[in-house]
């Protein structure tokens, strides 16, 4: 084990990989959406939506959380890789049958078809996500997110790019956005695969599956309430006002959930391994913990914020005039996707430390609100729903306060004081984009212009707040991400890198910032290996949100 090498700069160079293939991915999602939204229907996303719906439901209890199961624990051996493929090959093809024989079944609730076929197709999927599970997840443990980026970005533009809008462009409507996911997924597992090369012969011995099912049952179940509690609008939406008014409303969740869902989960994929790795120093891990917050806090807050006050502008340049409809949902899921995000990762500490009994206990509470608050606001339509997520997002922000109190030793204070740097982000960037808004109204400017101003004022402000005006925490945060990073010498990227630090100077010597202990994880082969230094032994995502779908 390198002694020289830190598990800190291991968890910075993945966040540079999955960030750079986020950034790539959220740029070409963009233009795959005005493409799609423009030769597609309301009704063909609600359609996909609602099959998705059906899709998650088998797939959390296909999964049994190996994925997780196999990046928390401490020591992995061969049967342990062996076990997960088995269990989720054999559980995804249960349950892509049932859902193929079962798709009826969601007629009478949605009151909706067409969503049958659609349903089994994607089942399909289902199978595919089972085979590929096992090689993605020891990418992860091992850290290699530079080749998951590759595979993940190049999916993406051979199914989507290519085949969805192809589809599309040919007529085939719903089953464009059908194609897309279901090359993606096939992609994902062809290369995954051939990056892994894990055995792929069946265990059937029960002894063998006890260390993974004690923990991945549990995450299971967590993750099928977080599921549950994630898709209540959903299924609400989907029963009372149809698959119309469901497009419209994904739509505009997705406008604001995507690129923000993508730019976390990009990070949250990377502490994940490297929380797991420190968990039983809680102090570390507190301080890992509050660095997220403030990282992630100050890009998602202010870019939540922006699209709310620029909502009109960004439906109608990426959707279409037939959306605007979906301008007051978008502004108020806004609200909602800067809190969820920034809380993720108080359910990635409950995860990485197996507090699980505990946060399933918060999501039973939080369910129930969610449900209760649903049922109070659902008679104002679509408005009424996206209020009621953002009040319960709001309630499970006030009960992982509680949570990290007990599990980190963390006042509330001391974690609400981390989202400071975020909202003066946010702050700054709606004043800068509200000013544009209101300087340009009524003056008949076309409107991609309009957008171009307040996409140009949004970046000016928010590099004002982190660049020319960063807190003292944000300062020290970045200042502790760049002691990691490989530096430039020469040429204009070390003279962008020496104005980075001035603004963020580092601490006096490496080891001054170290958070975690030195630790190099091993990968993972036939035999036993351990991702853990011995000074450290003892998912995630959290939940992460239902996933978006990338239609």
């Amino acid at each position: 084990m390198a002694s020289s090498a830190n598990l800190t700069a291991a968890t910075v160079h993945g966040v540079k990989w999955t960030t750079a293939a986020t950034i790539t991915t959220s740029i070409l999602q963009v233009g795959y959406t005005a493409v799609m939204a423009r030769l597609l229907t309301p009704t063909a996303f609600g359609l996909v939506a609602l099959a998705g719906l059906v899709l998650r439901f088998g797939s959390y209890f296909a999964q049994m959380g190996m994925e997780q199961a196999l990046i928390q624990k401490t020591e992995l051996h061969d049967n342990d890789v062996r076990v997960a493929f088995t269990s989720s090959v054999l559980l995804s093809l249960l349950f892509a049958g049932l859902l193929m024989v079962g798709a009826p079944l969601a007629v009478p609730f949605f009151h909706e078809p067409a969503v049958v076929p659609v349903v089994r197709v994607l089942a399909c999927g289902l199978l595919l996500t089972g085979l590929n599970a096992t090689a993605v997840s020891v990418l992860r443990r091992q850290l290699r997110f530079r080749t998951l980026a590759i595979i993940e970005v190049a999916s993406f533009v051979l199914s989507y790019g290519v085949l969805g809008i192809g589809l599309a462009a040919a007529g085939y409507g719903v089953w464009a956005l059908v194609g897309a996911q279901l090359g993606q997924t096939l992609l994902l597992t062809i290369l995954s695969y051939g990056a892994v090369r894990h055995s792929v012969r069946l265990l059937l011995r029960w002894e063998a599956y006890r260390p993974l099912v004690s923990y991945g049952s549990r995450m299971s179940l967590i993750s099928f309430l977080e599921f549950f509690t994630s898709s209540l609008d959903t299924l609400l939406i989907g029963r009372l006002l149809g698959a119309a008014a469901l497009g419209l409303y994904s739509r505009a969740w997705m406008l604001v959930g995507l690129p923000v869902y993508l730019l976390t989960s990009s990070v949250a994929k990377v502490v994940f391994p490297s929380f797991s790795q420190v968990q039983t120093d809680r102090t570390k891990l507190g301080t890992v913990y509050l660095s997220s917050i403030v990282l992630i806090g100050a890009l998602v807050m202010p870019i939540c914020a922006g699209v709310s006050v620029a909502a009109r502008e960004v439906v109608l340049v990426m959707l279409g005039p037939k959306w605007l409809e979906a301008v007051p949902i978008l502004r108020i899921v806004c609200a909602a996707f800067g809190l969820s995000m920034v809380t993720m990762f108080a359910g990635v500490v409950c995860d990485a430390t197996a507090t699980l009994s505990r946060k399933l206990l918060l999501n039973v509470v939080y369910t129930a609100v969610l449900a209760g608050l649903f049922v109070g606001l659902s008679r104002y339509g679509l408005l009424g729903v996206a209020a009621a997520v953002v009040l319960g997002e709001l309630v499970r922000t006030l009960l992982y306060l509680g949570l990290m109190r007990r599990v980190l030793g963390l006042s509330p204070w001391a974690i609400l004081r981390a989202y400071g740097p975020g909202l003066q982000a946010a702050a700054t960037v709606s004043l800068a984009i509200g000013a544009v808004a209101y300087g340009t109204h009524g003056q008949g400017w076309p409107l991609p212009v309009v957008f171009g101003l307040e996409v140009v004022a949004g970046a000016v402000g928010l590099g004002v707040a982190l660049l020319l005006l960063p807190s003292p925490r944000l300062q020290e945060v970045v200042g502790r991400i760049l002691s990691r990073l490989s530096l430039p010498q020469s040429g204009w990227a070390a003279g962008l890198v020496h104005v980075l630090l001035r603004r963020f100077p580092q601490p006096a010597c490496a080891a001054d910032a170290a958070e975690v202990p030195a630790t190099t994880p091993v990968p993972y082969h036939a035999g036993a290996v351990s991702a853990m230094s011995a000074a450290s032994r003892p998912r995630v995502l959290e939940h992460t949100p239902a996933e978006p779908e990338l239609s």
